[in-house]
Order: structure tokens, then C-alpha cells, then sequence
């Protein structure tokens, strides 16, 4: 059971919930903060309901839908931004928003919803179509919500650190075992590529007894970028989960309410933020397959490049497709390696895992990437 609590909620936390069957619950003292915002809209109703004109969204056609995981990352977020923002939303409404989580109901929400350069249908709309008996200024409220911004991201938060780890294995195996040099780390001081270094430089030391090899400085700047940007993401979702993302902030303490002025500038800066993230992971693949460019395959690397480059203004759909094209690069990148002859510890490892889950192309290892991670995290040093 997971509890609610005022801005307790991580991404870390939020990631356990999602790769769990764990109920949620809210705290009592949430319960009556709720309960007050909830009398507050109430008692300001006409006027509240006179400022929430809604648009006139429009919605295209498509076939593709949000999966189990996107959905549930979508209502966790509102979920608890309803309940910790001042939302002014009711404790009922939100209890049928955690049964539908908890439920696992099958909800039908198209991709193109998650478009914020359209006037189309938002990810609420499509959600509010299983959430039965709820007010209309709740339900224009919800429409309003843009929770399911962080919460799409976070429900990818996971992948993007197992393609950071990854990465890094793949640069650690193809460099040789690089050693980092410490004026260049100097230049660059990240406390997570610090361990990175020193852990290499030991893996380096143990095995390779001399210093004449280095990772090319060009991929080392795009790598100590990567890892800063996603510490700076996770801290921004952070902060994102434990705020509002509604249109009004009720403030029962003072018997009125004020428009949420920071409800567009937050989800501004945290698609920026992604969009930059994503850029740097397209950068250091193509510097990355540009040394390493000797495949026997090379229509595959020029599929591999081509797939990086697309690329479009919708920065929550270009994620989604992103997130796939790393996957196949990784699974594509660590299987040609595995079936190099090589004797280093990391390699006997991944080797291993090949060779016990009978994998014979790199297609067969894109679905089994978490585990390989989890495989070399149990048998040898963080190298990330």
C-alpha cells in the first residue's frame, strides 16, 4: 500500500508504483485538505465556471493508442496532482480516478492526444469517458489538466535510464576498457560520471595494466551532457509531480483562490527539457556508430541513422518513437558485439547471457534488454 501524503511523491516512487500491483491510498490529512478546496470551489462556482470556457477541440484520426503502461502513468499524475495541488476537484472524484488505476480497466486513448501544438482532444477527455457521475465544473477542471504531461514522461523515465546504463556499457566495451582521463572529467564535473570514471579506470587498471587508451573526447562531452540532463529531468519531474497542474489553486487557509499562472510556463520548460535530452541521446549514437561503423550490416546502420534524424515538434510522441529506436540500437549494438571473440569480464558476461537465453540476432535481445542490465548489475561494478 502506497499512501499519499503532501508532496511526498518521486519519480522513483512513482516508478515503483508503476511496475507493481501496489493499492494507493490518501493520507487523512490530505483527505481533509481535499475536503476544504472541494467546499471552496463549491462556494465559488459561478464565477470559477463563467473563467473556464473550454475550447473547441478537434479530433483527428489514428490508429495508435497510449499502452497500459502510458495510460497509468497518466492517471497516477493526475491522481495526485488533483489531491496534493489544491485542485479543488472532490475526494469522490478522485477515488474513482484510483479505482480505474488500481483496476487496471482497458482504456482507449489515442496517441494523437498527446499532440501540444494541436487543438486537439487532450489524454482527459478520452480518461474522463470511463470516470462516471462527475460534476461538470470538476470535469472542466480535468479537461484543463496538463498532469498527463510528467506523468506520460515519468512512465518513461525507467527506459531512458536503462538506454543511459546501456549506453554506457556499450562505449565502455567498444572503447576497450577506456581509461578517463582525469583533466577531462575536471572539465566536466558530474557526480554520477564520476563514479563512472573511477570505476572504468579500476575495471582498467585490473586488466589492461597501462593508460594508452581513451574514449573519444567528442562522445565523452555528449555522454557527461546525457548523464546531466536526466539527473536535471528527474529533479525538474520532481518538482513537477508535487505541484499544480490545474487551472486554480484553492487556499482554504484564506477562504478564496488564485489562477494557476505557471500552469503553461511548467510545461513549457519541461518539454524543453525532454526535447534537449532527447537531442544529446541522438548525438551521442551518431558520433558513437560513426567510430564503430564497421558492421557487416550496413543497410541496418543506415535504417539506425535515418531513424534518428526523424524527428518532429511533438516532443511527447517523438519520445514514445525515440525511446523504440534506441531499444533496437542498443539490442543491435551489444549483440554484434557478443559475437566478437573477447575475454574481459564484461564481455564474458554479456556473452553468457546470450548464450543462456539463446539468442541468435539482435532482435531477439530488443525485449530482453532490461533483464541483460539487471544480469551485469548483479555480476559486476556500476559502471554508470
Amino acid at each position: 500500500m502506497y499512501t499519499i501524503d503532501e508532496n511526498s511523491l518521486s519519480v522513483k516512487d512513482f516508478t515503483l508504483i508503476l511496475n507493481s500491483d501496489s493499492e494507493i491510498e490518501i493520507s487523512e490529512d490530505l483527505k481533509n485538505k481535499i475536503f476544504l478546496c472541494s467546499n471552496l470551489l463549491k462556494t465559488h462556482f459561478e464565477v470559477l465556471d463563467k473563467n473556464m470556457n473550454t475550447k473547441n477541440y478537434k479530433e483527428f484520426e489514428g490508429n495508435g493508442l497510449l499502452n497500459e503502461r502510458e495510460v497509468r502513468g497518466i492517471i497516477l499524475a493526475t491522481i495526485y496532482t488533483l489531491a496534493n495541488g489544491r485542485s479543488g476537484v472532490s475526494y469522490e472524484t478522485i477515488e474513482k480516478l484510483i479505482d480505474l488505476f488500481q483496476n487496471r480497466e482497458t482504456i482507449k486513448i489515442p496517441e494523437f492526444s498527446l499532440s501540444t501544438k494541436l487543438d486537439t482532444l487532450t489524454p482527459n477527455h478520452y480518461l474522463l469517458n470511463y470516470v462516471k457521475d462527475i460534476a461538470p465544473i470538476e470535469r472542466k477542471l480535468l479537461i484543463k489538466s496538463l498532469a498527463y504531461i510528467p506523468g506520460f514522461i515519468c512512465s518513461y523515465f525507467e527506459d531512458l535510464q536503462l538506454v543511459k546504463k546501456l549506453l554506457t556499457i556499450s562505449l565502455v566495451l567498444y572503447f576497450n576498457y577506456p581509461y578517463m582521463d582525469s583533466y577531462n572529467l575536471a572539465s566536466s564535473p558530474h557526480l554520477p560520471f564520476i563514479k563512472l570514471a573511477e570505476n572504468i579506470n579500476l575495471f582498467f587498471i585490473a586488466e589492461n595494466k597501462n593508460k594508452n587508451r581513451s574514449i573519444d573526447p567528442l562522445i565523452f562531452s555528449y555522454v557527461s551532457y546525457l548523464y546531466k540532463l536526466l539527473d536535471d529531468l528527474q529533479e525538474l519531474l520532481n518538482i513537477q509531480l508535487n505541484s499544480s497542474h490545474h487551472p486554480f489553486i484553492f487556499i482554504p487557509e484564506n477562504n478564496t483562490f488564485i489562477k494557476n499562472s505557471l500552469l503553461i510556463p511548467q510545461k513549457l520548460y519541461l518539454l524543453k527539457t525532454v526535447e534537449n535530452l532527447i537531442l544529446t541521446v541522438d548525438k551521442t549514437f551518431e558520433s558513437f556508430l560513426t567510430k564503430i561503423g564497421s558492421f557487416e550490416d550496413k543497410i541496418t546502420i543506415y535504417n539506425v541513422f535515418y531513424s534518428l534524424k526523424q524527428c518532429s515538434n511533438e516532443i511527447l510522441l517523438t519520445l514514445k518513437y525515440k525511446i523504440k529506436i534506441y531499444k533496437k540500437i542498443l539490442a543491435f549494438i551489444l549483440y554484434e558485439y557478443a559475437v566478437k571473440d573477447k575475454a574481459q569480464s564484461l564481455d564474458q558476461v554479456l556473452k553468457s547471457f546470450m548464450k543462456e537465453k539463446n539468442i541468435k540476432n539482435y532482435k531477439e535481445l530488443e525485449p530482453l534488454l532490461k533483464d541483460l542490465l539487471k544480469t551485469i548489475e548483479e555480476k559486476i561494478n556500476e559502471l554508470y
